[in-house]
């Protein structure tokens, strides 16, 4: 393996780094995905409960004792509670558009980055390779096969490491924008539900 990455000089060097860079990125991400879900079919029945009966500030501290980002959004739901429906549900609309989804997304530009660079930055240890070939036969002829295999080397190793780093990254930006678009619909449809609790209550109260 090091004489491998020997071979591929400093452009295969270049790539181990953006894939380093991507790791850490992408375990960053699923930490974070981690601490942001809701188990929403444990959480929503004692925040109904508590809606219905008329206790707010239990429904609050409920909110704000739970875990993940679908209590925080509907906490802001429940400190606005003298607002009128439709303020509720725009400002929840813009805390999820806004904050919530951006927040999950953050960083997924950089795994796009490097999936994008590192087969260019093969083909660029690709071309440097040849180039060195070249130059080879041209000084000595073909009698130096030494010298002509350590190049083309060279261009074989770049590409292929290349390659083997984007390829995962692709999968796992993939990964994590599948995740965030089910965040997204489980969010509007925890906010269906909480819109539809608030105005009952408000229908009671009135």
């Amino acid at each position: 393996m090091f004489e491998l990455i020997q071979a591929g000089g400093p452009v295969l060097y270049i790539i181990i780094l953006c894939s380093i860079v991507a790791l850490g990125f992408s375990i960053e991400r699923f930490i974070t995905f981690q601490e942001m879900h809701c188990n929403v079919d444990k959480f929503l029945p004692p925040l109904e409960k508590a809606i219905k009966m008329g206790k707010i500030e239990e429904a609050t501290t409920y909110c704000e004792q739970s875990k993940g980002m679908i209590p925080k959004v509907l906490l802001i739901g429940l400190k606005h509670k003298e607002e009128s429906l439709e303020d509720i549900r725009a400002l929840l609309i813009e805390e999820i558009q806004l904050r919530a989804i951006p927040k999950l997304e953050k960083y997924l530009n950089v795994l796009v980055t490097i999936a994008k660079s590192t087969p260019m930055l093969g083909l660029l240890g690709t071309v440097i390779g040849m180039i060195g070939t070249f130059e080879v036969i041209a000084k000595i002829g073909l009698g130096d096969q030494q010298a002509m295999a350590s190049n083309i080397g060279l261009a074989l190793v770049t590409t292929a490491g290349g390659m083997m780093v984007a390829i995962p990254i692709v999968f796992i930006h993939a990964y994590f924008k599948g995740k965030i678009r089910s965040f997204e619909l489980e969010m509007y449809n925890c906010l269906t539900k909480f819109l539809r609790l608030m105005n009952k209550r408000k229908e009671v109260e009135g």
